[in-house]
């Protein structure tokens, strides 16, 4: 019993630690007693495809046990990081944004979050949101969750040059959506501050700096429409080849 309750509650450490940062169940709207509660529930659908027990507390220190409750800990935040990597590319293109059009000190507080963020970024991250739970992939990454042990038991995981390159690359990934989005934006509010500046020069005795914030408003929000079909599209192909990445990055961890 002794055993069993040690494996569980290592599967349970991993799964809660994802959950902690996963989009959707990471909100604070989310109630703390319910993520623990589904990081127990999805323990419990874990255990029996372990097979034998990893781990036997009469063969572990004290020492070797906090190693290896650290050891869970790291490893499913590590897969939280990955999953939660979309929220903020979402937050990025729409602080680029803001900036852009002048809406960088309208923040709010998106729901489900705690600081303050642009009123363009909180619509993008609903829309990463709405995106995941419609096409499921909180389903395929639940499931990739439970099919990772077979590949990265209780135990297991190392660090490795290639899981540092793929991280680095995955991040990267990040920033790249994150301009991407916001491209049309930043290009059409370059060519306006360009046609501002010829005003100015042109028509001296007009008030260009205080004309200019309407101006940039008025543009950007006309863009936002193509933006948002931008961002749906950007998104979608992310979250189509998130499995693909969380089931490389298992791999990776351990050592394959």
């Amino acid at each position: 019993m002794e055993q069993l309750f040690l494996n569980w509650f290592l599967v349970f450490v991993r799964a809660g630690a994802m959950l902690s940062i996963f989009p959707l169940f990471s909100a604070s709207a989310v109630p703390v007693r319910l993520r623990i509660a589904l990081a127990g529930f999805i323990s419990l659908l874990v255990i029996p495809s372990l097979g034998a027990p990893p781990v036997d507390p009469a063969h572990e220190t004290l020492l070797s046990l906090t190693g290896l409750l650290l050891r869970e800990v790291a490893i499913g935040l590590l897969m939280g990081w990955l999953c939660r990597l979309l929220s903020f590319a979402m937050a990025l293109a729409g602080h680029f944004i803001a900036s852009q059009i002048g809406l960088q000190l309208g923040g709010m507080i998106a729901p489900g979050e705690e600081q303050p963020t642009e009123t363009v970024g909180i619509i993008l991250q609903m829309l990463a949101i709405m995106l995941l739970v419609t096409m499921d992939i909180h389903y395929a990454l639940l499931i990739g969750f439970q099919q990772s042990y077979h590949v990265l038991p209780v135990g297991a995981g190392m660090l490795s040059e290639l899981l540092f390159d793929d991280v680095t690359l995955i991040a990267g990934r990040t920033f790249l959506i994150a301009v991407k989005i916001a491209a049309p934006i930043i290009a059409v509010g370059i060519v306006v501050n360009l046609l501002l500046c010829m005003l100015a020069r042109a028509v001296p005795q007009m008030n260009v700096f205080m004309e200019s914030f309407g101006i940039r408003l008025l543009i950007g929000t006309m863009l936002l429409g193509s933006v948002f079909n931008l961002a749906a599209h950007e998104i979608a192909t992310h979250l189509n080849q998130l499995p693909s990445d969380f089931i490389n990055l298992v791999r990776l961890l351990a050592g394959g």
